[in-house]
């Protein structure tokens, strides 16, 4: 724009707002004279408000799109790292049936035995010890049968209903499982509590410590080692035998929106 045709455009938008506060617009005759003006400046408006709209919408769709090639690039890294585990896992899986063959023991796989259940209701108290889903008989789910998201324990079946059942949480102090430590592989009793779980009976000589991972066991040796928290914290209890170990759950109950129950018991 030439500085005369900015002059023009500075002249023309001073006097329509001197006309506008003035109120002279409503006088027969300055009543011409505003039209014209109005009329001369309002398609400079808005091509002005088009212009700004066109380019805050081209800036946002540039940024949505950085951000989208952004993603999909940690997105693909991802996969690949999941293609890396999967051919790893399949290596595990033929070791596995190898030295099942060989020691006369079926490997058991749970590929066609887990049901993905939605979360309908949470325990009322706040206390999370509970959880309700939305399979129950109508889909084979039996008391007893283990909980989990992704790589964390849940909890265990506990009642079953027609289409809905009640899974005790890790939160519960109705709930004492069989665990162990990634530190020291020895059997303990994992029994919930709110906020914080104990493992109970851990002899004062055993090294588990604060930050230990704790895992669910199972004598059988077909269920997964799920993840049930780390360790809070590890001293002398009252009895002089065993220490007082308090555990961080894991899982938080409240984030959950789904779990997948396996058909299997501890």
């Amino acid at each position: 724009m030439s500085k005369r045709k900015l002059v023009i455009y500075i002249f023309l938008i001073s006097l329509s707002l001197l006309i506008y506060f003035s109120n002279l617009s409503s006088s027969r005759y300055f009543s011409f004279l505003y039209n014209v003006i109005y009329s001369l400046l309002m398609p400079m408006i808005e091509l002005k408000t088009h212009i700004a709209n066109a380019v805050s919408n081209s800036v946002n769709r540039y940024i949505y799109l950085v951000d989208v090639e952004k993603r999909n690039r940690e997105l693909s890294k991802q996969v690949q790292e999941l293609y890396l585990y999967k051919s790893q896992l399949k290596t595990c899986e033929m070791s596995l049936k190898n030295l099942s063959e060989l020691m006369g023991v079926q490997a058991q796989n749970y590929t066609k035995d887990i049901v993905f259940a939605g979360i309908i209701g949470y325990d009322p108290s706040g206390m999370d010890t509970f959880v309700i889903i939305d399979k129950g008989r109508d889909q084979g789910i039996e008391e007893g049968f283990v909980v989990f998201y992704k790589d964390k324990f849940v909890g265990i079946v506990d009642k079953v209903f027609g289409s809905s059942s009640r899974i005790r949480t890790v939160y519960s102090q109705d709930l004492t499982i069989s665990s162990t430590t990634e530190s020291t592989g020895k059997s303990y009793i994992y029994k919930g509590g709110w906020r914080y779980g104990q493992l109970l009976y851990v002899n004062v000589e055993d090294p588990v410590e604060k930050s230990d991972v704790v895992l669910l066991r199972d004598n059988k040796k077909v269920i997964p080692a799920f993840i049930i928290g780390t360790v809070l914290k590890s001293e002398q209890g009252s009895d002089q035998f065993f220490k007082k170990v308090l555990v961080l759950p894991s899982v938080d109950i409240r984030k959950l929106e789904y779990v997948v129950v396996i058909k299997a018991r501890l």
